[in-house]
């Protein structure tokens, strides 16, 4: 008897690995489109959850299929419970019929239940209509990518980069890269002195005040070799007026070959071919950082045969947050999980489409509500967790498609709809919630971190 018992309980395991193997698939499948991310974090990021959902599945399919053959019927309330063991148990158990059975609980459940069944089209246009008003707030949910922010604010490293910008006024350098075959001409190293001048100036750069408050400060640059006091001529009213002379080739070429390499090296190249202009930027915000560039950019007019961008380690990371923090991004991002969902569904079930689609839709529904409790509470998003869609989708498609193939299981034997929802969650609801309960307290661990 004991032995038929044991092999009863594996052979439902392995009666149900279907259903879960649906179900993890097209959870992998919605987490595999974050590999579709420009940032490779975020890619590697994807990746490394696929491959979780594949550890975890076999885990479950192996290991988990053994350790049901080998748990004895009614250990949970038999001797295995004696001790304080057992109290814990049966005071949990105690707790929780307590809030499952009362008249308020029941209830609810009963008007939900009947309610669900009797106007479902009035139930899920409630639900689309949540549903969207998150999709269109969720555009405007704060990206928070100040990386002051997103690190611990102990870090000694933090505190000294604090320092460093206080005492010069910087914390990093952006640098415009100019190239052309006639570099040295004094018309190219006149533009390049005047659009730095005009940058230093919109971003509140002077020579009175310094750095100051200033978001841009000049650092060493090829202008800076060709630095000369003005020249002091009269204006047709006898006034004095500042005139910088202009520059000749001879002055150019001369000092040029004048100048040690080690020393010009850091502004131009040996060939003559590239040039460097060099700035300060203060800590901010990369969505800030991303501005200040766009501006900078805005302001580039090289003359015909000079080629000018901007590059350094701001801008990549400018770049990649803006990529990543994009509103029409991240609802692409969505989409792609939803569709990715779907093919994987239809493909498991040979081509039903209803059979595909009634758990898609508390899938997308999921994603937008999740975005509106977000805008509700005024929880920001970073970097990584502006993933938040296609994680949502991944996990909701998980319980909506177990509970979807346990309500048609129902339906099959003869039970209409409301007795197969009713035997459907009081079946599968208990092992979904435990594992939905089990996610959240994986996930509100990370709440510990001081990240």
């Amino acid at each position: 008897r004991r032995r038929t018992a044991h092999v009863s309980r594996a052979l439902a395991a392995a009666l149900g690995a279907p259903t879960i193997a649906t179900a993890g698939a097209a959870s992998a499948a919605a987490m595999l489109v974050l590999a579709l991310s420009p940032v490779p974090m975020v890619r590697g990021f994807g990746l490394l959850l696929v491959f979780g959902v594949v550890v975890a599945f076999l885990c479950a399919l192996t290991a988990g299929a053994a350790a049901l053959s080998l748990a004895r019927p009614g250990a949970t309330h038999g001797t295995a419970g004696a001790g304080a063991w057992g109290a814990v148990a049966a005071a949990w158990r105690g707790a929780g019929e307590l809030l499952r059975e009362n008249a308020i609980t029941r209830a609810i459940s009963r008007a939900a239940l009947v309610g669900s069944v009797r106007r479902p089209g009035r139930v899920l246009c409630v639900g689309l209509a949540l549903a969207a008003l998150g999709w269109g707030l969720d555009t405007q949910t704060r990206v928070e990518t100040d990386i002051t922010k997103l690190v611990p604010q102990n870090l000694s490293s933090l505190e000294g980069l604090n320092a460093v910008e206080q005492t010069t006024g910087v914390g990093g350098e952006i640098d415009l890269m100019v190239s052309s075959k006639s570099l040295t001409k004094p018309a190219t190293i006149e533009w390049m002195s005047s659009y730095e001048s005009a940058v230093l100036k919109r971003f509140g750069y002077s020579t009175a005040r310094g750095c100051g408050r200033a978001r841009l400060c000049p650092a060493f640059s090829l202008p800076d070799l060709f630095a000369q006091q003005p020249a002091v001529a009269t204006t047709g009213k006898g006034k004095a007026a500042a005139k910088a002379p202009k520059l000749t080739q001879a002055q150019v070429s001369g000092l040029l070959a004048a100048i040690p390499p080690y020393f010009s090296q850091d502004v131009i190249t040996a060939d003559r071919r590239v040039a460097t202009l060099a700035f300060g930027i203060r800590l901010m915000s990369l969505a800030k950082q991303q501005q200040l560039i766009d501006q900078m950019r805005a302001g580039l007019h090289p003359p015909p045969g000079v080629s000018a961008q901007l590059v350094g380690l701001p801008v990549l990371a400018a770049k990649s947050a803006a990529e990543v923090a994009s509103p029409l991004r991240r609802v692409e991002t969505l989409l792609a999980s939803l569709v990715v969902v779907a093919l994987v569904l239809l493909a498991a079930f040979r081509g039903d489409v209803r059979r595909a689609l009634v758990p898609l839709v508390p899938i997308a529904l999921a994603s937008g509500w999740s975005a509106l409790i977000l805008f509700a509470v005024r929880v920001p998003l970073n970097p990584m967790s502006v993933t938040l869609g296609a994680l949502v989708i991944a996990i909701s498609t998980e319980f909506s498609v177990l509970l979807a193939e346990r309500h048609r299981q129902e339906r099959l034997a003869g039970h209409d709809a409301s007795e197969a929802l009713r035997r459907a969650y009081r079946r599968t609801g208990a092992a979904v919630a435990a594992s939905g309960a089990t996610a959240i307290a994986g996930f509100g661990v990370l709440a510990l971190s001081d990240i």
